[in-house]
């Protein structure tokens, strides 16, 4: 019961002080974990609901290792404002790719392995974000709920 609780708890975009504020406590889990076995291989598309759930902020497509990441079609969303830039891209998508670098530089992971992503745009406004590598399910969901809150925060309708 407990899992489950958890897991509703994680997909209402529940975080730590630590997690929102970038603290050091996500670096301070085991990253000499591999990718998770529980990671699904056949496509899977999962929808980003705002936190009242009732508004589509776009959607996340995995495959395998990689996530692709489409805005909806009624949103504007401005990469270059904090929500995004900084704490999206930086904080979270940053500190992923910084943990996999060192993580090769230790012979312990190989290049063609490490969390990559690519943010697309036209004058600013997000087209598609793709990250290749996303590694853990766990990091799966970090990303879940953290780009539900940039988006949330960066919204503006067409």
């Amino acid at each position: 019961m407990i899992d489950v609780l958890d897991s509703v708890i994680g997909m209402g975009s529940f975080s730590t002080a630590d997690a929102v504020l970038g603290g050091k406590d996500t670096a301070a889990k085991d990253t000499t974990e591999a990718a998770d076995d529980d990671v699904p291989e056949e496509p899977n598309t999962i929808v980003v609901l705002n936190k009242a759930r009732n508004l589509e902020l776009g959607t996340m497509e995995v495959i395998g290792p990689d996530v692709t990441i489409l805005p909806t079609e009624h949103a504007l969303y401005d990469i270059k404002r904090g929500a995004f830039a900084r704490f999206f891209v930086e904080r979270i998508l940053g500190q992923f790719q910084r943990e996999d670098r060192q993580r090769v530089e230790n012979g312990e992971l190989e290049w063609s392995e490490a969390f990559e992503f690519e943010v697309h745009a036209e004058d600013g406004i997000l087209l598609q974000l793709v990250i290749k590598n996303f590694g853990s399910s766990s990091r799966l969901e970090e990303i879940q709920r953290t780009l539900r809150w940039a988006l949330e925060k960066t919204y503006r309708a067409r």
